[in-house]
């Protein structure tokens, strides 16, 4: 068995099947390409490592190099784990502890002080983390679900749609000013996301002082993420957004307190909990709370 980069993966073909084998969601490394090329997490790093056997693809772990804003204000780049996915061919070998530790190796050679990664309670994979040492994010557990059935027997409103990056990108810096965590943003990310395939241009907007990106899933619009800077914008953006739905509206991943009371008032029923847990090991000498305060955050467009 050889552990190496990604980037050393020659041919890569078996990587999209791996993909729809550990995930249901294939993904071509030819499309893969494109996306590390913008992406600056992966951009200039190993893009992940690959456990490979008689030129089979084994296992794969990604990992990522993640800017983050600190307590004081400052960036401090962190590690990210993404896509831990091992081929059943070669299942119970240890193939993935291989591979994490491999990744983990990398961390502390770049000397970051924390590695992240997302899961669910659910998986097997949940206590294998534990056992490295991962421990859940309190505040991200605290995060709710708001959703609202709609019952409507007119047509939907139709809209000009108006989409202005720049402007976005303007709004969510003034947004998250005061905020530490997974804050740093690339100058480009709206372009970004489209390119993951995150939200849907299609459905998403601006307006003055806030902004929606959106999915339509069977006829129920998901929030990916609803940005603003004064309360009146996020009542008449979701006045808009429920005009639209056919079926109902949902935000997985409710990270403003504003937000969150506007929806209460808007009718929302709101779900405590979830399976996902976003987690942490400890890499270097600080505590979580030390580098990021109490005021942690995190959106669903930035999870990986």
């Amino acid at each position: 068995m050889e552990i190496i980069t990604y980037r050393e993966l020659e041919p890569k073909d078996e990587f999209m099947v791996l993909m729809e084998l550990g995930f249901w969601s294939p993904l071509s490394p030819t499309k893969f390409e494109e996306l590390i090329d913008l992406d600056l997490r992966l951009k200039n790093g190993p893009v992940g490592f690959c456990a490979v056997e008689n030129g089979r693809l084994a296992g794969f772990v990604g990992v990522m190099d993640i800017p983050t804003r600190t307590v004081d204000g400052s960036e401090e780049t962190v590690g990210g784990i993404y896509d831990v996915a091992t081929n059943p061919m070669f299942a119970k070998r240890g193939i993935c502890k291989v591979l994490m530790d491999g990744a983990h190796q990398y961390f502390e050679e770049k000397k970051y002080n924390f590695s992240f990664l997302l899961t669910l309670r659910t998986i097997i994979a949940y206590a294998f983390y534990k056992k490295l040492n991962y421990i859940e994010i309190e505040k991200y557990n605290q995060f709710p679900i708001a959703y609202k059935v709609m019952r409507k027997d007119k047509e939907q409103k139709k809209y000009d749609m108006k989409f202005f990056p720049k402007k976005i990108e303007e709004i969510y810096r003034k947004y998250i000013r005061e905020k530490t965590g997974f804050t740093q943003r690339q100058k480009d990310f709206i372009k970004l996301f489209m390119q993951w395939g995150f939200s849907d241009l299609k459905k998403s907007f601006y307006q003055e002082n806030g902004y929606a990106l959106l999915t339509e899933i069977r006829s129920t619009i998901k929030i990916k993420e609803l940005v603003s800077l004064d309360d009146q914008t996020y009542d008449k953006m979701l006045e808009r957004i429920e005009s639209t739905a056919q079926a109902g509206v949902i935000d997985r991943l409710v990270n403003d307190e504003r937000l969150l009371k506007i929806y209460k008032s808007r009718g929302y029923r709101i779900q405590e909990g979830d399976h996902a847990v976003f987690m942490v090991k400890k890499m270097g000498d600080f505590e979580f709370e030390e580098i990021y305060g109490d005021n942690f955050h995190i959106g669903a467009m930035d999870l990986f």
